[in-house]
């Protein structure tokens, strides 16, 4: 099976997140230059700031700042509609593709959580703390520090809610605000852990929209530290970023995505196994469950690489009437295998040749090479596997 490398950032937030410790990580990792990241940005319609960098100790822990200094007051809160056509004309004026849509996606996810919030029109949402000039640029800057490190997927892990009240445009808030709760639905949150917002708007939205709640195995590169602005009695404010490979074929390792159903025909399930497997699902299988109020249902559980996570989770979400899947990394012991092709009466057929714990051998021919050699010479399945396996003990 041919294996492809993808690249990871893993963000490692036991002191949480927020859109400066963001970047600050990412251009540590990767050692991005702040000069060239102030020179891309310029191609956004906004002006009025400049961006500086420093080197700082926190808690004993070398880190890099990343601040945006504001040189004149902000005019104006933002909507979506306008943020949105920001970035789009700055995708002609030197921001990179990749770069505008991980900043698009990042602000979206916000925006769509922000409209449910308050119940409003999607474009019409008024981002306040993170319509500022200084958001603005940590949620671009994050996407800036993606697409320059070539990363391919973002995983995190487990954060802390936090603790206290946060002021902010709509009054005293509990901590987590009710936007940055709704961005973290689904992610393995630590309740009521640390003092103070932890986890900002802006922090939770690069999370959703670009990172996943996972452990993955990889082979570790590169490591960067961001500082946060908060100094904390418990722990030290920082981000760390973890960037590293990993191959989206990975015999010890796979994804298991899963889904219970209850209101489709057998005929369009089958369809939608047959659809996966198209889709690179590693195996599909399908099981009776008992679900609420005793309906009888059924478990459709797929196992897919890392690398094929969201094709195979968006395939389930289209094939299939569910509206939500669950996912993790399952880890596996797989036993040495190769495949053999041997020449029988009904013409070549491969076999799958596995080597047991103790040595020994045992083989099975594929399916498909006997049952078209059935077909074709209008014999038994069984007599077609028979001269196969023959033939294999022969050759020893």
């Amino acid at each position: 099976m041919q294996q492809n490398i993808i690249k990871i950032a893993y963000f490692d937030a036991p002191s949480g997140i927020a859109g400066d410790m963001a970047v600050a990580a990412l251009m540590d990792a990767g050692g991005l230059v702040t000069a060239e990241l102030f020179e891309d940005l310029s191609a956004l319609p906004v002006t009025g700031y400049h961006l500086e960098t420093a080197r700082v100790e926190v808690g004993g822990i070398a880190a890099l700042r990343f601040d945006v200094i504001i040189d004149e007051p902000p005019e104006f809160h933002r909507d979506w509609a306008t943020i949105r056509a920001m970035i789009e004309a700055a995708a002609g004026h030197g921001l990179s593709d990749g770069t505008v849509e991980r900043a698009l996606a990042i602000f979206e996810v916000l925006a769509r959580v922000e409209a449910h919030v308050h119940e409003v029109e999607l474009d019409k949402v008024h981002f306040h703390e993170v319509g500022a000039l200084d958001s603005i640029i940590d949620i671009v800057g994050t996407a800036w520090c993606l697409d320059r490190l070539g990363i391919d997927a973002c995983f995190c892990s487990p954060v802390p809610s936090g603790s206290g009240y946060v002021n902010t445009e709509h009054g005293r808030l509990p901590v987590p605000a009710p936007a940055t709760a709704q961005l973290l639905r689904g992610f393995e949150v630590v309740a009521g852990d640390g003092k103070g917002e932890l986890v900002t708007p802006t922090g939770a939205a690069i999370l959703a929209a670009m990172a996943k709640p996972v452990r993955p195995g990889m082979r570790l590169q590169k490591l960067g530290t961001g500082a946060g602005t908060m100094r904390l009695d418990d722990r030290p404010n920082l981000l760390r970023v973890m960037l590293g490979e990993a191959d989206t074929v990975d015999e010890e390792s796979v994804m298991a995505v899963e889904a219970d159903i209850d209101d489709m025909t057998p005929e369009a399930l089958a369809f939608a196994t047959e659809k996966l497997r198209a889709a690179g699902a590693r195996d599909v299988s399908i099981v009776p469950v008992a679900m609420k109020k005793n309906r009888l249902g059924m478990r459709l559980s797929v196992l897919c690489d890392l690398g094929s996570l969201d094709t195979i989770a968006g395939c389930v979400l289209q094939e299939t009437s569910t509206i939500g899947v669950r996912y993790r990394q399952m880890n596996r012991i797989v036993l040495p295998r190769t495949s053999e092709v041997v020449a029988t009466g009904f013409g070549p057929i491969t076999l799958k040749v596995v080597v047991r714990p103790d040595g020994s051998e045992t083989a099975e021919p594929e399916f498909d090479d006997i049952a078209a050699a059935a077909r074709k010479h209008q014999v038994p399945l069984a007599e077609v596997r028979a001269a196969a396996l023959a033939a294999k003990r022969e050759s020893r």
